[in-house]
């Protein structure tokens, strides 16, 4: 019911908006919405200076409980396409989702996707993400046929060059290695490349880690021979920071690209954290 009142409001909101006219030009171009940072920057990836493109959760904001305004809501009716992840990851995006009008186009990019429903950082994979990136491109070429051949290009070019990143992965020598991080986010990037995850925390940090669980990780690190502890850059270093003093090794960044103080694109991140990988497992 809450829901229903906000979404109502919403749309009460845009009647008025469009009554008392409006001083914003219509910039004629794709208006696209996304949900959280990840799924921002693949849209900006494919849509360019083709769409008019904005992210509903701002910077540094939490994208698991995000709690959309009226304003957000009624901005949503009027776009042209809404793009979120879905499996979990935007549980308000997937409420919203089915209460838009037919005009706009409502992306799950996961969808299709093998997922594990208990984690939803499917974008962690490499694959995956390429198929986040085709399920865009799809809707922009369909809403926008006039602009298709830019965003296949873009497409198909920013494909190539994650084609080579994800060899680079593949060659890392990452196999068979434990993977010891604070936030147990991780699941898709270990299982791509044959690693062993070991969180303190679950997939969303619901709890702080006990004295015992850390010292019992600590003494894991240590048999294991791990040269580090990682940690989400976007949250706090403090877990990773005290288990890495005791147990004598490095605390890591390893970001899972939620959001991003420095508005870096994915193949940046993604470089980066296979860098860290090696400082901390080869």
């Amino acid at each position: 019911m809450k829901k229903i009142i906000i979404f109502m409001t919403a749309m009460l909101m845009a009647v008025m908006m469009t009554s008392c006219g409006s001083e914003t030009a219509d910039s004629g171009k794709l208006k696209v919405y996304t949900s959280f940072y990840a799924m921002y920057d693949f849209a900006k990836t494919v849509g360019g200076d083709d769409i008019e493109l904005t992210n509903i959760v701002p910077a540094g904001g939490e994208a698991h409980h995000f709690e959309p305004s009226a304003a957000d809501m009624a901005k949503l009716s009027e776009c042209d396409v809404f793009i979120y992840s879905g499996n979990g990851m935007e549980e308000w995006a997937e409420d919203i989702a089915s209460t838009l009008p037919e005009s706009v186009k409502v992306v799950e990019t996961s969808k299709g996707l093998s997922v594990d429903e208990s984690d939803p950082h499917v974008w962690l994979s490499i694959e995956n993400a390429k198929s986040q990136i085709d399920a865009i491109c799809s809707a922009f070429s369909e809403s926008d046929s006039e602009n298709a051949e830019n965003y296949i290009k873009r497409t198909d070019e920013y494909k190539t060059k994650l084609d080579l990143l994800d060899e680079e992965y593949k060659n890392a020598g990452l196999s068979g290695k434990k993977l010891f991080v604070t936030h147990g986010a991780y699941g898709y990037l270990c299982r791509d490349y044959g690693m062993e995850q070991v969180a303190l925390e679950g997939v969303q940090g619901e709890s702080d880690p006990s004295p015992s669980q850390m010292a019992q990780v600590v003494d894991m690190i240590k048999v294991d021979g791990a040269k580090g502890i990682f940690y989400d850059p976007n949250g706090s270093d403090k877990t990773a920071a005290a288990v890495a003093d005791e147990a004598g090794v490095l605390s890591l960044e390893l970001c899972t690209f939620e959001t991003d103080s420095e508005n870096r694109d994915y193949l940046t991140v993604m470089n980066a954290n296979l860098q860290e990988l090696k400082k901390g497992l080869i």
